[in-house]
């Protein structure tokens, strides 16, 4: 690494040998609030066996002694494949209990700090680590792992639990209060059954029109919430205390030493490396999304040149010719050696099964599809671990956002510069909507409302309906949940956008509410669905912190994210990233178009059935765009079930 000044990032030149036994599962649990109230033991196996899709290896239970905590495990085997990894795991005197979901990198470092603190260690299991990390850290442990997880730890002394989820909001967490209970689960459609929680949330419903998702803590229905990314919960009993957050990817952004006298491509490629290196660790078969496009040939790529023979990729094999990127992977696969296999499938059969992948994303959302049906078909290869380049656009500057945003805003700001042109904006927008409504009419609007700060530039390019047409949509009893979810607002209530420079917050919120709140929780159920693994190199807490070291024009340099396509040697092939960027898309437009897609919107009393055939009638006359209408049919499978 000559030319990187005094600073070098360290990597690991062998590949480890895996020694834990970690897991990708489904947890549940019921904890009782009352000092007179027992969990619900049955309850919980309900809820454990109904996410058996999640971990179809073994099962568990454990029941506290007097019964006011059950603890449910589903485990899918990834590494160390024998009973060591079974769950709940308790310590050797009973006291500590955890049920556990994920993977922790750091594993190793962390048991030997612990041991010369005095722990004795049963196992070799990451899962151990929690119990021995939490008697000696408390909260303060949840700082210090790299990993994906969503765990509960009961003390069963003190009669305490923890809830808790990893930084980036990989690992999802749901709970509900039913009875002088808390349950919880790591989906939320058994939450529903179990405890008859049909009653859909205005808010989450509003939300969910004007972004194509649900922010946590709101979910689709008033009685079950989501813990936050990077958050904890006690509970007591009679007393919940939380969330509370542990780690701020802002304060992560602003701590950042930045580097100087650094060749930005070895450092990133450094960094890069020891993310794929850590998140390849398996003694199962780990495998890749392999398509087109540039992040998951530069993941390939890199894990060939550390991993112990060929690499196997998967990707699907349209019959379309204008969707298929067969032939680009096949590149891919060739220059890099990897065991390649397209998997052939049929663009009507996607669109027969397009039903049932909806319905497995757990909540309406305009995304994820892609994953379940790649996920399908690795599934049906054999792998149980696959490795995806989720993240990629948002670190390294790939979205058409990170050029429309400053630029909304620069409108904003160039009106106010003139005084005679000052306050124009609202009753532009107002104009725009009195003309016949078309998609850039209706985005020109939004981008007058909201562009004057950064939120609002952002809701204007990524959001989905505006606050006025969510308003329409919406039963006039159920109209409010539009105020209380202003999309600016409540962004920028969550993530302190004006706290980090004006170049690093486009980044930061296609990380915060993209990434975090779709594009994550959306692969998280759809790959799950068939008990696959998916691991997300490009989106890990310390390779963040690497990155964000390099200043923003060095980390996003073009063209078609530099420092990722060149990362791995040799680079990303040209014909990867000389092309217009496409993505894993579906013709989900012409099928609408054509009325071959067996969808029906929502016939529900929060919606108003005008409004919403106004907005298909739209669409037909190309006034709209298509994601606006299937959005609608997304939002009436979770509504109607």
């Amino acid at each position: 690494m000559a030319g990187l000044g005094q600073e070098k990032l360290r990597i690991t030149l062998r590949r480890h040998s895996s020694d834990k036994c970690s897991v990708m599962c489904g947890i549940a649990g019921c904890l009782a609030l009352g000092a007179d109230t027992r969990a619900d033991a049955e309850g919980v196996v309900r809820l454990r066996d109904a996410q058996a899709h999640r971990g179809p290896d073994d099962s568990g239970l454990w029941i506290a002694p007097d019964q006011w905590a059950v603890l449910g495990h589903r485990r899918l085997s990834i590494v160390d494949l024998t009973a060591a990894g079974h769950q709940p795991m308790g310590t050797a005197d009973g006291h500590l209990w955890v049920t556990f979901n994920g993977e922790i990198y750091n594993h190793r470092e962390l048991r030997a700090e612990l041991e010369l603190l005095g722990a004795k260690f049963e196992s070799n299991c990451d899962t151990e680590l929690l119990l021995h990390g939490w008697r000696a850290y408390g909260p303060a442990l949840l700082d210090k792992l790299n990993g994906m997880f969503a765990f509960v730890l009961v003390d069963s002394i003190k009669g305490e639990a923890f809830l808790a989820r990893d930084p980036l909001g990989i690992k999802p967490l749901y709970t509900a209060e039913v009875g002088g209970k808390l349950y919880f689960s790591s989906e939320i459609q058994p939450l529903r059954r179990e405890l008859g929680l049909n009653e859909p949330d205005p808010e989450g419903v509003a939300s969910f029109l004007q972004w194509g998702s649900i922010a946590a803590p709101r979910t689709l229905y008033a009685g079950i919430r989501a813990l936050p990314a990077a958050t904890w919960m006690q509970v007591r009993r009679g007393r919940i205390d939380g969330p509370n957050s542990y780690w701020s990817l802002e304060q992560e952004l602003l701590s950042s030493d930045p580097l100087e006298l650094v060749d930005a491509q070895e450092w990133a490629r450094a960094a890069l490396t020891q993310s794929v290196r850590k998140h390849s660790q398996a003694d199962v078969e780990v495998g890749a999304f392999l398509s087109g496009g540039v992040d998951s040939a530069a993941l390939v790529g890199l894990l060939s040149e550390s991993h112990n023979g060929p690499v196997r990729t998967i990707t699907l094999g349209f019959d379309d010719p204008k969707l298929d990127e067969s032939d680009l992977a096949q590149r891919a696969a060739k220059l890099y050696g990897s065991s390649h296999q397209s998997v052939p499938i049929r663009i009507s059969a996607m669109r027969e099964g397009l039903q049932e992948a909806v319905q497995a994303l757990d909540q309406p959302t305009i995304d994820g599809i892609n994953v379940y049906f790649v996920s399908k078909a690795a599934a049906a290869a054999g792998l149980k671990v696959v490795v995806s380049g989720i993240g990629g656009d948002e670190l390294f500057g790939g979205y058409k956002s990170f050029e429309r945003v400053p630029r909304i805003r620069g409108i904003h700001q160039a009106l106010n510069r003139v005084p005679v042109l000052t306050g124009l904006a609202r009753p532009g927008a107002a104009l725009l909507r009195s003309m016949p409504e078309n998609r850039r009419t209706e985005k020109f609007a939004m981008a007058l409302e909201s562009g004057h700060s950064s939120a609002g530039a952002y809701y204007a390019e990524k959001g989905l309906f505006s606050p006025g047409r969510t308003r329409k949509l919406l039963a006039p009893e159920w109209a409010q949940a539009v105020s209380a979810t202003d999309p600016a607002r409540e962004l920028q209530s969550r993530i302190d956008i004006d706290s980090v420079p004006d170049e690093e917050r486009v980044s930061l919120m296609e990380l915060r509410q993209y990434l975090e709140v779709q594009l994550l929780r959306d692969a998280d159920a759809a790959s799950m669905r068939h008990s696959i693994e998916l691991r997300t190199p490009l989106v890990d807490r310390e390779l963040l912190k690497a990155l964000f070291r390099l200043s923003a024009a060095e980390r996003r340099a073009g063209p078609a994210k530099k420092l990722l396509r060149e990362a791995p040697k040799p680079p990303v092939p040209d014909a990867l990233w000389k092309r217009r960027k496409q993505g894993f898309t579906l013709p989900i437009e012409g099928w609408l178009q054509e009325g071959s897609l067996s969808a029906q919107l929502p016939d529900h009393p929060l919606l108003r059935q005008s409004e919403m055939q106004r907005v298909a009638k739209d669409f037909r006359r190309g006034r709209v765009h298509w994601s606006r209408l299937w959005a609608l049919h997304s939002l009436g499978s979770f509504l109607t079930r």
